[in-house]
């Protein structure tokens, strides 16, 4: 595709012409570009079951629009790994890709109605965790956005927790991705 059509379809996804669905694409600032989507905007769903191509443990998660408006987000979700009474474990959390977390640079996303966004979190089992402390809850406050969504994980992944020096205490992050496939290395 040359530049003025490769352009153009930019220009074209940024004011929303396209049908329904999830775009990604750069938006424009000023009039009619869609506001930045709120915490309150949004719902937190467990995805998909990924199969790690390594012997780690990844959690797709999916934003879902569940306003009448669509809204964008850009960049890296905040995210805390907590106990089932609520308690926060200490992870750390790395932007930037591993074995299974894309390492794309964020990008504006576009979300429509009824429609998700997606992250995808990784971690490497702990190797020292004897006492089986594990995350029952993530909570996650969208890019831009000061409140927490919060999921109950249940048997979705189990993501033990082990403190700092144990590989598996880092916990990777993509960037919010126009699809679950987006998310992934």
């Amino acid at each position: 595709m040359d530049s003025k059509r490769v352009r153009a379809a930019r220009y074209a996804v940024a004011a929303g012409c396209c049908a329904g669905g999830l775009v990604l694409g750069t938006t424009v600032a000023g009039a009619g570009a869609p506001p930045r989507c709120a915490a309150g905007a949004l719902i937190l769903k467990a995805g998909a079951t990924v199969v790690p191509k390594t012997m780690e443990l990844p959690l797709l998660l999916e934003l879902v629009n569940r306003g009448r408006t669509s809204c964008t987000l850009e960049g890296y979700a905040r995210v805390q790994l907590r106990s089932a009474s609520g308690a926060l474990y200490g992870f750390s959390y790395r932007e930037g890709g591993d074995a299974e977390v894309t390492a794309h640079k964020p990008a504006v996303v576009t979300v429509s109605p009824g429609h998700g966004a997606w992250v995808l979190l990784n971690k490497t089992p702990c190797s020292g965790n004897v006492d089986g402390r594990l995350a029952h809850q993530v909570w996650l406050a969208p890019p831009g956005a000061s409140g927490y969504l919060r999921l109950a994980l249940g048997n979705v992944v189990l993501f033990d927790y082990c403190g700092a020096g144990d590989p598996g205490h880092t916990v990777d992050v993509s960037p919010v991705e126009a699809s679950a496939a987006a998310t992934l290395h």
